[in-house]
């Protein structure tokens, strides 16, 4: 017996160190595994940070979990992450694994996933990364041929904490976002028929189409019990309830998956008829506090839909919104808005979605006595838009503010509408304006609005806007922008199909101001960063990218006076300004600037969004050069050899550069090339050549003046390349030449043809003792300017001097030479002549 229970014993030992062991010794090759396969099943990049195996956390089940997965895009998608999730676990009943029917879990949790879901304008979406390589189709016709596979999960519960997702589709124009959704569905998933319990929680709900957004951090929640048959995969709603901000629905019917199709007969009703409920969902942008609100007023709310929903096919579906004498009112203000009366219908037979109908049968509310009313019918939206509306009201924002709080803002005016049209879109597009009915106009006079984020104001003094069929004419507008003046007339074009397709919105307008100052539109910080700082008027504020539209084709021809900008004024600002296609083009657009002219050609692009780009070409007049050269930051980039100066400067310069989300050129991608030129400057306080000062010894260097400026240079991948050019140093003959890397680094040479005197006593002392230097006048000197834009280096290269005193020593030593043997032939000359005359005595 002893025996036995030391053998048993040993037993259990070893098993406990086996369960203990095993998740470790294969932890690493499971999980290296799960990536393989993984990568296999898709066209991405899967990522898991761990994998953890333990068979003491849900024993007798094996406790499974995974961490930190990520899937990352490819292609289009490349470095967008597609799901981010921190953890997944379950716990597995090994039993059931030798079981042969099915593997039994507990409950699946999903923690903190992360969604980003993107479809870009031609369709493709990102969350398409499934491989369906030659052999994976074969496998689906095998199964298929040999029935559906015996292989089996149970579970019992699936658990979703703080799953956030973001859907952007570029083709759609819609973006939706949830900030957070907690979820949990229970029944018995092995069953053929059960009932599932499902209570789900969302919150911070966006829903954006089309740039409006209609849903602004709302929150959502459903409680329901359906009965599902699994086998057919039809699902009953039984009792459930749907909340939408304060609105609570009850939801009917019933929802099926076929082979091809979704088998939907679905009802929703609001349950709650105070009007009360309606005006939760108000953004919060548009409302404060309901609390303490008098309402009054019935709402019925409604929606439906009923059959077959296929890829192209649509089930028939309505909905209806009836509101009838309905009025609410803030106790602290005196007025009220009354008589709100609202019934909208939207239907559909089902099949196309050109079978669509919206009616808005009635529109109308008091806002302070003020009536506003508005009529809308829409037939075959898809095919060619038929519409019939009107909007007619006056309303007076002073008396507004009055009825509906708005603390922080201040504003005035009144407008009056009287618009209405019917017709075909068709009518419109063939140019049959007579059978196309728009008439009306808005009027807008003595407007002021002004917030703490905008405390300069702006101020319409009248605005007129009239309708044709054929365009709106634009036929004042005179407005206050702070100190700011400005005024614009023109024609807006092909409005309706505009309106109603999202087709291409084309405008022609004049602009004219007598002053504009742009730093009244710099934020405070901006202004007090700026205030702050050198005075540098080109000092930049980081901006972000300006998206221009691709269905824009507008023409603005401009005529500004004056603009301010910082210490900068800009004058005579003319030219023409042309929207299209996403991109926006400058054609002649001329200022003068800095005591001289500028004309301005060229286009900035937003075709790809994510990398704008620019290419401008621009003339410069007689710029003054020190100021060009602290207010064009990339001058400054570009070309060291501006530094400080003084004087007159002119150039051609032709760039082009992808731009990052600052607006900044990404330097890395600027091309192009330009000439400066200059018949007089004068450079002091810089840091070269004063250094250069130091080495010489000489401190007429730190204040030098050059003439005859003529420099060329050539930008490729944002390295600057300068050709040797000539240009007189302080009335000295100089070239200089070099390179600007993309980094910022510099190697520039100016050779200079130098007076001995101006070299110093240092290096005069050191050429004096040499026998010759007295018969050279000039020496050839190289200054190396290298280290970086902000931090030069400069060298003095004295190798060419040296040469020079090489050569005039050794024509010196030759000159030596030649006078000694003169010196000693004289000599013997008359010694011989005076032995030879006593020889012949």
């Amino acid at each position: 017996m002893k025996k036995f229970l030391k053998i048993f014993g040993g037993f259990l030992v070893v098993l406990v160190a086996l369960m203990i062991i095993l998740p470790y010794v294969f932890k690493d090759k499971i999980l290296e595994r799960a990536k393989i396969e993984m990568n296999k099943a898709v066209d991405a990049n899967i990522e898991l940070g761990d994998i953890s195996l333990s068979m003491f956390k849900s024993f007798p089940n094996l406790y499974l979990e995974l961490e930190d997965i990520a899937v990352i895009g490819k292609n289009e998608f490349q470095g967008d992450t597609l799901v981010v999730l921190d953890r997944f676990y379950t716990a597995v009943n090994l039993s059931s694994l030798w079981s042969g029917e099915a593997i039994e879990v507990g409950a699946i949790v999903l923690d903190q996933a992360r969604v980003n879901a993107i479809v870009l304008k031609d369709g493709k979406a990102n969350w398409d990364i499934a491989k369906e390589s030659s052999e994976t189709i074969e496998e689906e016709k095998s199964a298929e041929s040999e029935g559906s596979s015996d292989f089996k999960v149970r579970f019992e519960e699936v658990n979703v904490n703080g799953f956030s997702l973001l859907y952007d589709d570029a083709s759609l124009k819609t973006r939706m976002e949830i900030a957070n959704l907690d979820l949990r569905l229970a029944g018995d998933f092995s069953a053929r028929e059960t009932n599932l319990d499902l209570v789900t929680e969302l919150n911070g709900v966006e829903v954006e189409y089309e740039n409006v957004k209609y849903l602004k951090k709302a929150k959502m929640k459903l409680e329901a019990v359906i009965a599902a048959n699994l086998e057919n995969m039809v699902f009953h709603f039984k009792d459930n309830q749907l909340y939408l901000n304060d609105l609570e629905f009850g939801v009917d019917g019933s929802f099926g998956m076929k082979e091809d199709a979704y088998d939907l007969d679905l009802k929703l009703d609001a349950r709650k008829t105070d009007f009360k409920t309606l005006l939760s969902m108000v953004p919060d942008v548009f409302k404060t506090d309901l609390k303490g609100l008098e309402t009054s007023g019935n709402l019925a709310l409604n929606a439906y839909v009923k059959g077959e929903y296929r890829e192209d096919h649509l089930p028939g579906f309505g909905a209806s919104l009836k509101v009838d004498n309905a009025r609410f009112k803030y106790p602290d203000l005196p007025e009220s808005v009354e008589n709100i009366f609202v019934d909208v219908e939207v239907r559909n037979p089902g099949g196309d979605a050109d079978n669509t109908v919206t009616d808005v049968n009635r529109f109308h509310v008091e806002i302070a006595n003020n009536p506003f009313d508005a009529t809308m019918h829409v037939k075959t939206p898809v095919s060619d838009p038929e519409i019939d509306g009107v909007f007619k009201g006056v309303i007076d924002f002073a008396k507004v503010k009055h009825a509906i709080p708005m603390d922080s803002v201040d504003i005035a005016g009144i407008v009056n509408a009287n618009v209405s049209f019917n017709g075909k879109m068709s009518s419109i597009e063939k140019e049959r304006y007579e059978d196309f009915m728009a008439k009306g106009d808005v009027k807008l006079k003595n407007f002021e609005f002004k917030t703490p984020d905008f405390p300069q104001g702006v101020r319409i003094l009248n605005s007129a806007l009239s309708f044709t069929p054929k365009y709106i004419s634009l036929n004042s507008f005179d407005s206050r922008i702070g100190k700011s003046d400005v005024k614009l007339s023109g024609k807006i074009h092909n409005y309706i199909p505009y309106a109603l397709k999202g087709q291409t919105l084309k405008g022609d307008f004049r602009m004219n101001s007598n002053w504009m100052d742009l730093n009244e539109f710099m934020s405070e910080e901006e202004q007090e960063e700026v205030k702050a700082a050198p005075a540098t008027p080109g000092d930049t504020i980081p901006l972000s990218v300006i998206e221009i539209p691709a269905n824009l084709d507008l023409k603005l021809v401009s005529n500004m006076k004056k603009i301010r900008f910082d210490k900068l004024d800009i004058q005579n600002v003319k030219g023409l300004i042309v929207v299209k296609n996403s991109v926006a083009v400058l054609k002649n657009l001329s200022m003068n600037m800095l005591q001289g002219g500028m004309t301005m050609n060229g286009s900035y692009s937003t075709q790809n969004v994510k990398e704008p780009s620019m290419d401008f070409g621009l003339d410069v007049q007689n710029f003054d050069i020190k100021s060009a050269y602290e207010s064009l930051s990339m001058v400054k980039e570009m070309v060291p050899v501006a530094m400080n100066c003084e004087g007159k400067v002119s150039a051609d310069l032709s760039i082009a550069s992808k731009m990052d989300e600052e607006m900044s050129p990404k330097m890395k991608t600027l091309n192009g090339k330009g000439a400066f030129h200059s018949r007089k400057i004068i450079i002091s306080d810089n840091k070269a050549f004063d250094t250069l000062a130091k080495l010489l010894k000489n401190d007429s260097y730190k204040r030098i003046s050059l003439t005859q400026f003529d420099m060329k240079f050539l930008i490729k991948d944002g390295n600057v390349k300068v050709p040797p050019f000539k240009v007189k140093i302080a009335g000295h003959d100089a070239t200089i030449y070099g390179t600007q890397s993309v980094e910022g680094n510099l190697d520039f040479t100016m050779d200079m043809k130098l007076p001995k005197n101006e070299l110093g006593k240092e290096v005069n002392q050191y050429f004096d003792k040499l026998p010759g230097y007295d018969n050279v006048p000039d020496l050839d000197v190289a200054v190396k300017i290298g280290g970086t834009v902000s931090d030069p280096e400069v060298k003095l290269d004295l190798s060419k001097a040296i040469k020079q005193a090489q050569y005039a020593v050794k024509k010196e030593l030759e000159r030596r030479a030649k006078a000694e043997l003169k010196k000693k032939g004289d000599k013997l000359k008359k010694e011989l002549e005076k032995k030879l005359k006593g020889f012949f005595k």
